[in-house]
């Protein structure tokens, strides 16, 4: 009988990327492929159990969070929800330094695949070393993915803060997917800005998109169809849509930062309402008051209403997303796996 396929899954630490992988780990496990979900002590013992006849299928594997000097990070601090926003440079520089006994438990394991998130970008080589295939499995949405362009393009000169107030000029279909004035200077600063790990946000993601074999997205061409063929042809490698993953109840712990891009798409499919801001990023209460009304009474919300439901059909079709499309990932795991 011919082994089960063994995926490794690294995640970023922080939940809003852990939950996402830990879901797709669970539903490759349910199609017969082992998992290995690496993270560390602390987090793995926040995330969700195992569901029942699983376990022999999904193994977390522990390394501990390496220290730092100066106690620059708090104790116990292993997520980007333990620590405040100006000390996460330094949980980067903390996990950069899991390579190390990362680069060994591949060697020992040799995976079929590794699928990695967005900062390991030191995973490139180790795979590369090991000769196992590697794919990027991005937590945002393909409209997020295609804002920031090709994997070339994000680098260097690439991106300017103005230019993220508009579409960009790769995108040739209508979009409405951009940052406004206030949120591009924080945002700029966070893809592009200098940090103490001594490697940007952005050229982490190109390293690992110049690297890997394949990227995935939680996404499907039901609802980004335009997008996930553009993301394609800026990378030119294989940009595979898993359908939307069932999720977890959430908790406080586990929910993510508002993400703009996110909320200009649904806005351009007519799936929401954005409440008026100023330049700043302010708004009253009688813009709040005018979108609820907008969104939950109004005629002219009729449309938002429709599609919103019609939105929910589609995103609650089982069949589709589990039986489908991530039916089609496994396919294409067993098809492109590492040649023994």
């Amino acid at each position: 009988m011919a082994e089960k396929l063994h995926v490794v899954m690294l995640p970023w630490i922080a939940f809003g990327h852990m939950i996402p992988f830990f879901q797709l780990s669970i539903a490759l496990a349910k199609a017969g492929i082992k998992v290995s979900f690496v993270s560390t002590p602390r987090n793995i013992k926040r995330l969700p159990e195992i569901p029942p006849g699983l376990e022999d299928l999904v193994e977390f594997v522990e390394f501990p969070l390496p220290s730092l000097d100066n106690d620059v990070l708090p104790e116990d601090g292993e997520a980007t929800v333990d620590i405040p926003a100006e000390k996460i440079e330094y949980l980067k520089i903390a996990y950069d330094l899991l390579k190390h006994p990362l680069k060994q438990f591949i060697a020992d394991e040799l995976p079929d695949w590794i699928i990695i998130d967005m900062m390991p970008y030191w995973m490139v080589d180790i795979a590369r070393e090991n000769k196992v295939p590697l794919i990027h499995f991005t937590a945002f949405c393909a409209a997020a993915n295609v804002f920031l362009g090709h994997p070339e393009r994000i680098v260097g000169d690439g991106q300017k803060r103005l230019s993220m107030t508009s579409k960009p000029e790769w995108v040739d279909f209508p979009s409405s997917v951009a940052y406004r004035n206030d949120e591009a200077v924080s945002a700029f600063e966070g893809i592009y800005g200098e940090n103490a790990s001594g490697i940007t946000d952005v050229e982490r993601v190109s390293r690992i998109q110049n690297g890997c074999q394949a990227l995935v997205v939680r996404s499907c061409a039901e609802f980004e169809g335009d997008y996930l063929n553009l993301f394609e042809r800026l990378t030119g490698k294989p940009v595979i849509p898993i359908g939307v993953l069932p999720r977890e109840k959430p908790e406080r712990k586990q929910l993510t930062d508002d993400q703009p891009l996110n909320a200009r798409y649904l806005v351009e499919k007519g799936l929401g309402v954005e409440i008026e801001r100023g330049e700043d990023g302010s708004f009253t209460r009688d813009g709040v008051e005018k979108a609820l009304k907008l969104a939950m009474v109004s005629a002219e919300g009729k449309s938002l209403r429709e599609k919103a439901s019609e939105a929910g059909v589609l995103f609650g079709n089982l069949k589709l997303h589990q039986d489908y499309y991530i039916a089609k990932f496994v396919d294409f795991l067993k098809k492109k796996k590492r040649n023994v």
